[in-house]
């Protein structure tokens, strides 16, 4: 008994351990794209001061999250290792959250093994590795979102109160999901107290505390629409007012396809939507024959059903606004939707073994899917996009809603991080200096111009001790005339989608050589060019 007492206690420290062991190798990790967008905004903001406007990242209202990260660069600005710390403690506090969740949902002895298991397999999903690495606002709600669940489940008011005003002030889809989950569950109070009129007001009157966030955050968004001069929520150019962008009934929209394929079937996530679907149409067909419903033995079937009323919810929600097929923005659906299919699976009869069987095998499946995109079945259904020694899921396939073949796309598991480290490969090469002229394609540039570490020559965020080269795109170097570099070095990179950088530079350059670096499975090319009007000398003349 005391051996089984002692593997229990490790079973808690076994997820930790193991999103550690995932992520913390990319703690020297420069975000790219979009996400160095928000690692610029952090850094400006604890070089700057911060305020609600210093921390409004990305067009969002996400001072609090922001703010939280930004913290740790007080001391040493550009310090990504600090952040992903600090992503790493959130992620932690997230788990025991579900944790909490789970031991009011599947109370008792009889599941421990399987709360252990559903915890390990949110603590070793690609979606939640990727997202907490890739820096973003949608991480924010993500955790967030998971301490609000556990606080609203065990009604500790005033903690939801907390917890939601993060949420809240994480990104604008954080205030609906708030709401969502605020709305849901005192519904579901009144129908469970089988409420009257004077019961409802004593119900809304115990959870006064939780609509606290929702009138401060639609008070700061009345504010800011008064004083401002920009959109109290994000818009970013992409629509012609913010409102134009929801498609409340549109079901027949080829960006809401690839949200669906994301949320449903992306890396493995059609094993839970498959039991659940099938549960699904075994309960339709008990009602048809007017079967009385399945029981859920030792479960909390109104919780459950809570939850299952807040994942439904939430899909409808966060596909209604349409803008690119980036998994981040569908993060927090991942364990909910793990949730649901281990409620499908105890309505469908499994039996302890068949549970435990099943979950292992999920939390292996999706540990490995950390580092290689091997689902067959998304690889059939989004292509497949070669980053040299690995292939990756070809995320924008189904909508085509980017001009470069695949950005935040990719974010969906690590294999994107090697661009970062084939870039570090490149340079430390090259040994580039501030005259040094590298040219990234007009259209695949996104967030990769860094500063490079003076001394190893490696992507930092750090604004001492550093050197940027003289970063340049095709249509920069034609406009700079007469003073066009006299050679210079073009990176191709796998996710290029045209030729049209290198036929562009053609009419003045010729091709000297060629190197390929590759790191973490990606390869990346830096194709040497020298003016057609000089002569050529051997690029070690000119590293």
């Amino acid at each position: 008994m005391t051996r089984w007492r002692g593997l229990q206690s490790w079973w808690g420290v076994l997820p930790v351990a193991l999103l550690v062991l995932i992520v913390w190798p990319e703690h020297a990790f420069v975000p790219i794209w979009d996400g160095n967008v928000y690692l610029q905004c952090v850094v400006d903001a604890a070089a700057g001061g911060l305020n609600v406007h210093s921390l409004r990242c990305g067009g969002h209202q996400s001072q609090l999250y922001m703010g939280l990260l930004a913290l740790t660069q007080l001391g040493q600005p550009g310090n990504v290792a600090a952040i992903v710390a600090m992503n790493v403690a959130l992620a932690v506090a997230a788990l025991a959250a579900f944790n909490a969740i789970l031991l009011r949902l599947i109370p008792g002895d009889g599941f421990r093994v399987e709360r252990a298991l559903i915890v390990l397999i949110i603590a070793v999903h690609p979606l939640l590795a990727a997202t907490l690495v890739q820096l973003n606002t949608d991480f924010g709600v993500y955790v967030f979102f998971a301490m609000t669940l556990a606080a609203l489940v065990w009604r500790r008011y005033w903690l939801v109160a907390a917890f939601g005003l993060m949420l809240c002030f994480s990104k604008e889809t954080g205030a609906l999901i708030y709401f969502a989950a605020i709305a849901l569950h005192l519904l579901f109070r009144v129908i469970e107290e089988r409420a009257s009129s004077a019961g409802v007001r004593g119900i809304v009157r115990e959870a006064a505390p939780a609509l606290l966030p929702l009138i401060l955050y639609g008070g700061f968004l009345v504010w800011w629409g008064a004083t401002q001069n920009s959109y109290a929520v994000w818009n970013n150019g992409i629509h012609e007012h913010p409102a134009a962008g929801m498609h409340w009934f549109d079901f027949d929209d080829v960006i809401l396809h690839s949200y669906a394929a994301i949320i449903f079937i992306l890396g493995f996530a059609w094993i839970p939507t498959t039991v659940i679907v099938a549960d699904v149409a075994l309960g339709a067909a008990r009602v048809v024959r007017k079967v009385a419903d399945r029981p859920l033995p030792g479960m909390d079937a109104r919780l459950a059903a809570y939850l299952a009323a807040l994942a439904a919810t939430l899909v409808y929600l966060l596909t209604v606004y349409r803008t690119w097929s980036f998994p981040r923005y569908f993060a927090v659906l991942a364990p909910l939707l793990i949730l649901a299919a281990f409620i499908s699976l105890v309505r469908l009869g499994a039996g302890a073994a068949v549970r435990r069987g099943a979950l292992a095998a999920a939390a292996i499946v999706l540990f490995t899917a950390n580092y290689a995109s091997w689902d067959p079945v998304s690889r059939a259904l989004f292509g497949t996009l070669s980053l040299g020694e690995s292939t990756v899921y070809d995320v924008s396939g189904i909508a085509h809603d980017f001009r470069v073949t695949d950005a935040d796309h990719l974010c969906y598991n690590l294999q994107f991080t090697g661009f970062h480290w084939a870039l570090n490969a490149m340079y430390a090469q090259l040994k580039p200096t501030s005259q040094t002229t590298i040219v990234f394609p007009r259209f695949n540039r996104w967030g990769l111009w860094a500063p490079l570490d003076a001394r190893t020559f490696e992507r930092v965020a750090v604004r001492n001790g550093t050197v940027t080269p003289d970063y340049a795109d095709e249509a920069a170097i034609a406009a700079r005339r007469e003073q066009m570099p006299r050679d210079l070095w073009l990176v191709e990179q796998p996710n290029d989608g045209d030729t049209l950088a290198v036929q562009k530079l053609h009419h003045d350059y010729a091709d000297a050589d060629s190197a390929r670096y590759t790191a973490h499975g990606l390869t990346v090319t830096a194709r040497h060019l020298v003016r057609r009007d000089v002569p050529v000398l051997p690029s070690s003349d000119r590293r």
